[in-house]
């Protein structure tokens, strides 16, 4: 049985995607947030070496999420037979993306007060992995199409009404135009 996570978090997290914009977006976030905690989605630990805590809504990947990095990997709890740390039965309604719903995880599971997302833009037009991202399972499969893209935007946007994205915000993209950036 894996544990659920107790700790409550408080501040601002930055949580890393895995866009081609995800340094540039997260060195714009530590300049307005320094003393940020870093957390990231999937694979991104193993491009950003402070990050030690991942979400992933693909539990069955999650060994490789902690055989690239050294990290703690964080799921929803219906999903069966994976190798994460942390459940989250509370947060079963995620869904969307992966960086969006790891925005959400951040607020609704950690805690945090505001959350930055840096390398999550949910752009049409960039359907792209960082050149780093290790990922054998993305590296073939390719990122998403832009009808994935669409759909995506549109559980943000859903969110968003629901008032649930209180709070997190994005550095760039498509999130940025609907959540807004962080203030200076």
């Amino acid at each position: 049985m894996r544990d659920r996570y107790s700790v409550k978090h408080e501040g601002t997290a930055i949580i890393c995607g895995s866009a081609p914009c995800v340094f540039e977006d997260l060195e714009r976030a530590l300049l307005l947030r320094p003393r940020a905690i870093i957390v990231g989605v999937n694979n991104a630990a193993s491009m950003v070496s402070s990050i030690e805590h991942v979400w992933t809504q693909h539990n069955n990947l999650a060994k490789e999420y902690k055989d690239n990095a050294r990290v703690k990997v964080h799921g929803r709890a219906n999903v069966m037979g994976d190798w994460t740390d942390y459940v989250w039965p509370s947060l079963n309604w995620v869904c969307g993306s992966s960086g969006v719903a790891g925005a959400l995880w951040a607020k609704h599971g950690l805690g945090f007060d505001e959350i930055i997302m840096a390398g999550i833009p949910l752009n049409r037009e960039v359907l792209d992995y960082n050149k780093m991202y290790p990922s054998k399972y993305t590296k073939t499969d390719g990122f998403a199409t832009s009808g994935q893209v669409d759909h995506w935007i549109s559980h943000l946007r859903t969110f968003k009404e629901q008032g649930k994205t209180e709070g997190i915000y994005s550095m760039s993209g498509t999130t940025a135009s609907i959540l807004g950036k962080p203030n200076d």
